[in-house]
């Protein structure tokens, strides 16, 4: 039997997915996430009879497509969730299952006292939040980014949509974090200049002992410079093939309850800071695919759109 608190945010996620009585569930896991997997299965059986549990081999990086068997079962489902250690979110098997119409929550990483924490909140306020900066950045043209850190790179939003994840996941096809807490874009990937600091941390890296200093060229990592994660990351993004090192993603956390713990998926939420990705974007928007997507963090942004601020170091303006 799950913890109170393992089977209250179980619960949670079930209602976030809008479960319905005669609706199939398909809870996909890796072997070192099965209590969370369990547990939201669980949760899902007290509301349907079709529940079904996909457990398959940890994978070796963000973004790589999984069996054929887990894109199967994704696509036959009408909602489902996505406990693995590597991110699903930016792969083909969950873009052809959304846009088929099953709802998804990915949850990468996930770990029990970050699923504990993070899913019992108040998503009224995610909304309102994540769906304003959403609708600031779909309005703007360019955005800059700023950083104590030295982070001072200018992006290209146009003809781009800002999303929100809020956590609101019942509509067909409807895709998103659990934890939630965020308001992102797919900038124009092979645009944008400057310098990128991550200063927080780096999915599948963790916690940064360093700063990582990113060189951008056309929307492309061109050098990287601080630590172990200097070399890493690169070699990361090129085993993505040949467009791993463009501008994927820029997102801005808004979940109260999400503390910086070295996992990319609670660290991205966390309430006044801004995270950049590298790689895939056809999920989110964007043009650019790879088979890898890895999210930095930077802290006490200071975000200009258009010229007008809308964060000044880590706090909303407005």
């Amino acid at each position: 039997m799950p913890s109170r608190e393992l089977a209250r945010s179980a619960a949670v996620t079930v209602e976030r997915l809008g479960l319905g009585a005669s609706e199939r569930f398909v809870a996909v896991s890796n072997p070192e996430q099965a209590p969370i997997a369990a547990a939201i299965a669980a949760a899902a059986r007290e509301r349907s009879g079709q529940v079904l549990e996909v457990v398959f081999a940890t994978l070796s990086r963000h973004g790589e497509e999984p069996p054929a068997e887990v894109a199967a079962a994704l696509a036959e489902a009408d909602a489902a969730v996505l406990v693995t250690v590597f991110s699903l979110s930016h792969t083909r098997a969950r873009l052809e299952a959304t846009r088929g119409g099953t709802r998804v929550a990915s949850m990468p990483d996930m770990t029990v006292g970050m699923f504990e924490r993070t899913l019992p909140v108040d998503y009224a306020q995610l909304e309102s939040v994540g769906r304003a900066l959403a609708a600031e950045l779909s309005a703007a043209e360019r955005c800059r980014l700023r950083s104590p850190a030295g982070t001072d790179v200018e992006l290209v939003l146009r003809g781009r949509a800002g999303r929100s994840d809020d956590g609101d996941l019942r509509a067909p096809g409807a895709f998103g974090n659990l934890p939630a807490g965020e308001a992102y874009i797919a900038p124009v990937e092979h645009e944008g200049e400057g310098t990128i600091v991550f200063d927080g941390s780096l999915a599948s890296h963790g916690l940064l002992a360093e700063p990582l200093r990113i060189v951008l060229e056309h929307g492309r990592l061109s050098t990287a410079s601080g630590g172990a994660a200097a070399s890493w990351l690169p070699a990361t993004l090129d085993a993505g093939g040949s467009n791993g090192r463009f501008i994927a993603e820029l997102g801005i956390g808004t979940n109260p309850a999400a503390i910086l713990t070295g996992k990319i998926l609670e660290d991205e939420k966390v309430e006044g800071t801004a995270h950049l990705a590298f790689g895939t974007n056809t999920g989110i928007g964007g043009e650019n695919e790879a088979s890898v997507h890895i999210d930095g963090l930077i802290k006490l942004p200071t975000i200009e759109l258009d010229g007008r601020v809308v964060m000044h170091e880590g706090r909303l303006v407005g």
